[in-house]
């Protein structure tokens, strides 16, 4: 039978993909990927994209409940599209990931993973007020009004987000209290079907993109506003930052940064005002002692602290693995952290080595990573640099081969000139963190001729959504 977008299926869904869409199969045996589905449920999907063995649909609606279902506690569960698995039990939450790792590295990369290799997923078991950040997109509705929120459910659409669980109540009152004091200031959304939109064709005021919160357990907020660039609104965006820092939210920092770029990516290009405080401090318990992270307006940092913890400390165990016979806690003289970021892994794992090195393509970051290894006032040599992944061949021509390289790169994995540097130098040790279990398993294949798998573990930094990290280690082959 042939198939065509728009179409609508009655399907139901046995299982997950890598990315979280429900999966179901056709009577004629087509594999139908289904935004919105959860495992378990009866749908009617209607059909986005049809290729030769595979579709792509919408849960167009629920026509049965997984057996397993509970009602979503959201007020907004119906239309964001923030927390798709708020319907599954925390505990099914990880069984489903775990599954998802598993079929990843076997499907995808093609790889003889035993099921027991794949251990069971870690949590905080922490369900709810987990984010230390977010971020909020500005928009338009029909009438005009200016919306604050988070993306609907497959949409660009902005829905208003007044009791979002993911946030703490501080943070809640940030938002509304950021909303009102925009109407005032009379600032409004930039018209979303042109971001980049001529001031003088665009309303005076319409220029707000997005808004960043930050706050991490450890105290501190910081509120960002991402506008269009429109200097003659200058004023305005500071009587905004200088009202939230004086109010009684508890606002430490202020930033304004301008986004002319029409991508719908909550990163500023430029920073125009900067009230208060422009940074923040994270402070993880890592390795037997408190480390404090120092973290920039748009530095990357894990956005669950609890759970980046639990992470961190997973590596440091999952590697330890690798050095059994080293005495006391010196497992060796070099580590390289690629993809290092403000030095999460690099000073998690600074304990155990003479000297650690960090990679990083943000330069902002580069320099938050020494202030914070300098912080430790430790033994260890750190040496952080600003580079490019890709190059990584140039750092084993001018150091060597480290004892242990860990690498956490982003969603799309690992540049495939990073992959090949691996296979040209052979480091003895690979710890590799991944927030993607589909690139993961590519990147394994890739390596799979020169390494074996040793462990892997899953962790859950995203409770209610089907993302989920995970600690890989690796050995050197024989071969």
């Amino acid at each position: 039978m042939n198939h065509a977008p728009g179409d609508e299926l009655e399907l139901t869904l046995h299982g997950f993909s890598p990315d979280g869409r429900g999966v179901g199969r056709t009577d004629e045996g087509l594999t139908v990927f289904v935004q919105g589905g959860l495992a378990g449920q009866r749908v009617r999907a209607r059909l986005t994209s049809v290729k030769k063995c595979m579709a792509e649909a919408e849960a167009a609606a629920v026509l049965e409940a997984s057996p397993e279902e509970r009602p979503a506690p959201c007020p907004h569960a119906a239309h964001c599209g923030g927390c798709p698995w708020q319907r599954l039990p925390l505990p099914l939450q990880h069984t489903w990931k775990r599954r998802i790792v598993h079929d990843a590295l076997t499907r995808i990369g093609r790889l003889n993973v035993p099921e027991a290799l794949v251990q069971p997923v870690l949590s905080t078991g922490q369900e709810w007020g987990w984010r230390n950040k977010m971020e909020f997109a500005f928009a338009a509705d029909s009438a005009g009004k200016t919306l604050l929120g988070l993306r609907a459910r497959a949409s660009h659409a902005v829905v208003e987000v007044t009791g979002c669980l993911l946030q703490t109540p501080r943070t809640m009152a940030v938002l509304q209290a950021l909303r009102e004091l925009c109407r005032k200031a009379g600032l409004s959304a930039a018209p979303e079907a042109n971001r980049t939109a001529t001031r003088s064709s665009a309303r005076p005021g319409a220029i707000l993109r997005f808004a960043v919160l930050r706050e991490p357990r450890r105290g501190g907020c910081l509120a960002e506003l991402i506008t269009l660039p429109a200097p003659q609104e200058a004023q305005k965006v500071r009587q905004v930052g200088e009202a939230l820092l004086s109010g009684p939210w508890g606002v430490t920092g202020f930033v304004h940064s301008t986004r002319a770029a029409p991508s719908s990516v909550a990163s500023g290009e430029r920073t125009a005002l900067v009230l208060g405080e422009s940074t923040l401090t994270e402070t993880l318990f890592l390795q037997g002692r408190e480390v404090a992270f120092r973290l920039g307006h748009n530095s990357f940092f894990q956005v669950n602290s609890q759970a980046a913890e639990l992470l961190y400390e997973t590596a440091a165990q999952e590697a330890a693995r690798l050095f059994p016979s080293a005495p006391g806690t010196l497992w060796g003289k070099s580590c390289w952290d690629i993809y290092c970021g403000v030095g999460g892994l690099a000073l998690t794992l600074a304990p155990h080595f003479e000297s650690v090195s960090g990679l990083e393509i943000a330069t902002p970051a580069v320099a938050l990573a020494s202030a914070n290894a300098a912080a430790l006032r430790e033994n260890t040599v750190f040496r952080f640099e600003t580079g490019d992944a890709a190059a990584l061949e140039r750092w084993f021509q001018r150091f060597g081969t480290p004892e242990l390289l860990v690498t956490d790169p982003p969603r799309s994995g690992m540049d495939s000139r990073t992959v090949q540097a691996l296979l040209t130098f052979r480091p003895p040790r690979l710890l590799l963190v991944s927030c993607n279990p589909a690139t993961l398993a590519r990147d394994l294949a890739r390596i799979s001729s020169a390494y074996e798998l040793r462990s892997v573990r899953p962790v859950d930094l995203f409770p209610q959504t089907p993302h989920v990290e995970t600690v890989v280690c690796l050995s050197r082959g024989e071969g």
